[in-house]
């Protein structure tokens, strides 16, 4: 029985909790290793770095377009570019503490938050709440000490995250709309976009209610965004048996499943950050589905399992837009390569594809024109490209908790959630004015490491929902 969603603004719950800040995307570890890299010239970080500095949504002299109401399909771009700059300007401060950064960025997120007070457009404002919720939502994390935002702008941007956004990323996950009565309706696109941007804003205000929920919904969610339904399959590759985790988006298109890829790196990072280890739930499944859509767009064959909700049925993978790429390998193969020590040769691969499209090293928000171009951050040559030399620095004192990694046989896809999230009131931060590489400097691309690495284990059982996902999706 699902309890209706209670939303009061002014509702605060203190906790014990710690949180870790900047705790999103980005940490000050990472910004560090970035500052270390340029420090000493090193590639590919340079030419990454040059290329991000190159983009106008980087540029100091970059100003806010906030408008009072976002129609996605008629103006979502005068808000995803100012996400995108946003998010590049705070990132740029934070690397060179140049304020002229801070300063612009902190005009992007103060005048949405003093400006911004509807999404309409039916469906299609879930989309843009939830994917330019969570990246408006990344760049003020990285300005949480900067004073001038904390002292003026802070309160208007996190009211606006809180009252404006959070509620509409709740009302999808709980199912309120008329058009999700069927509650596996739409793709799983639409509700990891919600997880995130929930993951986000309750980091930003320290609001352990609604974090508590998308870590709940994740885990056992009834919808598409939660992630045994986001992998609604598990599958046996044909020469090695190990289980492959196919997409529930699989047999619409890989454009989208590639999206899909791309929402889960990055729910998985922000709850790492925050010392929930997402990335190891079920047995690795995050992977697993990354696995499976990267053998397949390398143009490989895969096992498919039918998949139907009632709306739409699938009989057979897609081929449209085969080989599609996002700027999420990076960080994919960093986490389980070389921080879990897993093998992952079709995300290797894939990154190593990615990296070839891409030049030498990932780029991110803002590269391209299309809203594909800034449904994430990206950079992930930047942000998590790791040599062996950065590793013992990087795990060092990491607790990660609630987590669990059953064996392969105990791999489960069902479960429910009963959660009830509130929203919450914003709290002002306080303001504070190598030669083991497995880089190819000069290309970029992923070399080959030792072979000692565990594999992900074989197939003991075939354990897959009973009801697949689908639905109909205009994403």
């Amino acid at each position: 029985m699902r309890v209706p969603l209670i939303c009061s603004v002014l509702a605060f719950s203190l906790h014990a909790y710690s949180w870790t800040h900047p705790g999103l995307l980005v940490t000050d570890s990472d910004i560090a290793r970035i500052q270390a890299k340029l420090a000493v010239e090193r590639e590919p970080w340079v030419s990454s770095w040059a290329y991000f500095e190159s983009l106008s949504f980087s540029s100091s002299s970059y100003s806010p377009n906030a408008v009072s109401d976002i129609d996605r399909p008629t103006n979502g771009d005068v808000l995803w570019h100012d996400a995108a700059a946003a998010f590049n300007l705070a990132l740029r401060w934070r690397v060179t503490r140049e304020e002229k950064y801070a300063k612009a960025a902190s005009a992007i997120l103060t005048a949405w938050g003093h400006t911004l007070t509807t999404f309409s457009g039916g469906d299609d404002r879930y989309l843009s709440a939830g994917l330019q919720g969570y990246e408006l939502a990344n760049a003020a994390e990285l300005l949480r000490d900067y004073a001038p935002f904390v002292q003026d702008g802070w309160d208007a941007f996190a009211n606006m995250a809180v009252n404006v956004i959070l509620p509409l990323n709740l009302r999808f996950l709980n199912h309120e709309e008329p058009s999700e009565h069927n509650v596996l309706h739409f793709f799983a696109n639409w509700e990891l976009a919600q997880l995130a941007s929930i993951q986000a804003i309750s980091v930003l205000t320290e609001n352990q209610t609604a974090w508590d929920y998308a870590i709940d919904y994740f885990k056992s969610g009834d919808g598409n965004g939660a992630i045994r339904n986001a992998i609604s399959n598990l599958v046996e590759e044909p020469e090695t048996g190990t289980l492959l985790g196919q997409g529930q988006e699989s047999g619409r298109d890989q454009g989208h499943s590639a999206l899909d890829q791309q929402l889960l790196a990055a729910i998985g990072q922000q709850a790492w950050n925050q010392g929930e280890d997402l990335f190891a739930f079920n047995d690795s499944l995050i992977l697993r589905g990354a696995e499976y859509f990267a053998r397949y767009n390398l143009g490989h064959d895969v096992p498919f399992e039918a998949y139907t909700n009632g709306i739409v049925s699938y009989t057979d993978i897609s081929a449209a837009s085969r080989g599609a790429t996002r700027p999420t390998w990076e960080l994919l193969y960093a986490h389980y390569v070389h921080i879990k020590g897993l093998e992952a040769p079709w995300t290797k691969a894939y990154l190593n594809y990615t990296l070839e499209g891409f030049g030498g090293y990932e780029k991110g928000i803002g590269y391209g024109e299309g809203s594909g171009h800034y449904d994430g951050v990206g950079w992930g040559t930047l942000l998590y490209r790791l040599e062996q030399s950065d590793l013992e620095d990087l795990t060092q004192g990491v607790t990660m908790t609630s987590s669990t990694m059953p064996s392969t046989s105990a791999v489960i896809l069902s479960a429910s959630v009963t959660a009830i999230p509130t929203t919450t009131s914003s709290t002002s931060p306080t303001a504070n004015s190598s030669t083991d590489s497995l880089v190819s400097t000069t290309t970029g691309t992923i070399t080959e490491a030792e072979n000692t690495k565990p594999i992900l284990g074989h197939a003991h059982d075939h354990g897959h929902h009973p009801s697949h996902a689908g639905g109909h999706c205009r994403a």
